[in-house]
């Protein structure tokens, strides 16, 4: 079971901040958020640097894209098709939430490709790419897929933390 996450912020500019992701100490994937600012504004700033809980909630957004199974296992919402699939995948499946955050609430661990897809949640990624001019993460989709059974698990068995650190 997972205990503890850590998000190791390597680089940000003016409108985004790079990042790999650890659960454990082990290295899991990559991860793309807003930028630091100062001042909060509201969808275009990273929650600050800091420990968190991390919990599970149900978001009107997102949690009908999935469905998970008993064991946390995902399938997309348009694969889900066959009477085996529907019984097996019974439940829109719940969003990774990072609790607590001061001045924030519902931040999310979701998909998207950059900072355009968040506002001030944390997409997670397979390898660092880029949109246009803009820099980001790829494969996040499969990414959430992958890592969400462990998460789903972990969380539901006991406290799980996520600490946000940032360069020096």
């Amino acid at each position: 079971m997972i205990k503890n996450i850590l998000v190791d912020r390597m680089k940000g500019e003016a409108d985004w901040t790079l990042s790999q992701f650890h659960f454990d100490g082990i290295k899991k994937g990559v991860g793309v958020e807003d930028e630091y600012r100062f001042i909060k504004v509201k969808g275009e700033t990273r929650i600050p640097d800091g420990i968190y809980k991390m919990g599970l909630r149900v978001s009107p957004k997102f949690s009908s894209s999935y469905y998970r199974d008993d064991e946390g296992n995902l399938i997309s919402a348009k694969d889900r098709k066959t009477p085996e699939q529907i019984a097996k995948y019974h439940t829109a499946h719940e969003m990774i939430w990072v609790l607590n955050v001061p001045g924030f609430e519902y931040v999310l661990w979701h998909w998207g490709n950059t900072d355009d897809d968040t506002d001030g949640c944390y997409i997670v990624g397979s390898v660092f790419g880029a949109l246009g001019t803009q820099k980001g993460v790829a494969y996040s989709r499969a990414k959430y897929v992958e890592i969400y059974p462990e998460l789903w698990r972990s969380i539901r068995a006991g406290e799980v933390e996520v600490e946000y650190k940032s360069a020096a």
